[in-house]
């Protein structure tokens, strides 16, 4: 990876769609460490950047539009297949090299060079390790950027995946001076009012099936329509499905026009990606996700089937 970035001059950037903390904070400090080695990169995201982020430096810097020419190097972050990112082939078949940075195991290798690494809190944490091995000193800026995307991927050091070595990232992050408590608080501090609106919707939902076990949240379209409000501000309302006693996984599904968003959470062994995968998904054990193109009905039915399975 060090030879191609210092081969190339010209790199892409890009996400996966409805970008989190991880994706958006990894993207922006790999864009500003390659400016800063005078590097031309365009950055880009096909839906937008959710609201909670936008305190992040440069954070504007990322499109919607796909950019014209050609790159030396198109770099994919979190993208578990090309696909992931959206509609990236007109670009990618215009990159010399594919690089596909990504921490889920159910990633394909379908770059030129993979940096895959599921045992990793988050793709940031990758990343440090990569800016690390080239002897890049991190800024403040880029040191708030990875800082953002680890809080965020590991569930504010909650998540299974934290190791040692991920709060020693954080804590060489810190060192650098910027101001963490700051990020904490516009990362979990503050809510707009359309979150907490559709959190209390959310809550409303949840019922308990498969014996207790399984907690299911169900979001419909005119749910979002009543308090105009989007997708991003419901992106944790997931983890509450958890904190019921006696409940091993929980679910949301989340309706939209042409698809239904399905998102699982689990705790222990119990390994919830086999079924995201099961449905053209992927992710973590504990944390994963898919897209259907039915009912909502129809994806409850098929799912819902599925984790009671699991859970049997």
């Amino acid at each position: 990876m060090e030879e191609l970035i210092v081969a190339s001059n010209s790199f892409f950037l890009a996400g996966h769609l409805n970008p989190d903390g991880d994706t958006i904070g990894s993207m922006l400090a790999i864009a500003s460490v390659l400016k800063r080695l005078g590097k031309r990169v365009r950055l880009f995201s096909q839906d937008p950047v959710p609201q909670n982020l936008t305190f992040l430096p440069h954070v504007k810097a990322i499109s919607s539009r796909l950019p014209a020419g050609r790159f030396d190097a198109a770099i994919l972050l979190e993208c578990s297949t090309p696909a992931r990112g959206g509609a990236l082939d007109p670009v990618l078949k215009r990159a010399g090299k594919v690089v596909n940075i990504d921490h889920h195991k159910t990633s394909e290798l379908y770059g030129d060079i993979n940096i895959v690494e599921p045992h990793s809190s988050s793709t940031a944490e990758i990343v440090y390790r990569l800016f690390y091995n080239m002897n890049v000193n991190i800024s403040r800026r880029e040191a708030t950027c990875l800082y953002t995307g680890i809080v965020t991927d590991t569930g504010r050091f909650h998540f299974p995946a934290t190791s040692p070595r991920t709060l020693e990232i954080a804590s060489r992050l810190l060192e650098t001076g910027f101001k963490f408590s700051r990020v904490n608080d516009l990362l979990y501090a503050t809510k707009a009012c359309e979150s907490l609106k559709i959190l209390g919707r959310a809550l409303e939902s949840l019922e308990l099936v498969a014996g207790g076990r399984l907690a299911v949240i169900t979001l419909r379209e005119h749910d979002f329509k009543a308090f105009s409000a989007r997708s991003e501000h419901c992106e944790n309302a997931i983890n509450y499905g958890l904190m019921p006693p006696g409940v091993k996984a929980a679910v949301m599904f989340r309706e939209e026009p042409d698809r239904i968003n399905v998102t699982f959470r689990s705790t222990g062994a119990i390994d919830v990606s086999a079924v995201a995968k099961s449905f053209g998904g992927g992710g973590h054990r504990n944390a994963s996700g898919c897209r259907l193109t039915t009912t909502l009905e129809e994806a409850r039915a098929r799912v819902l089937t599925s984790l009671t399975r699991l859970l049997a």
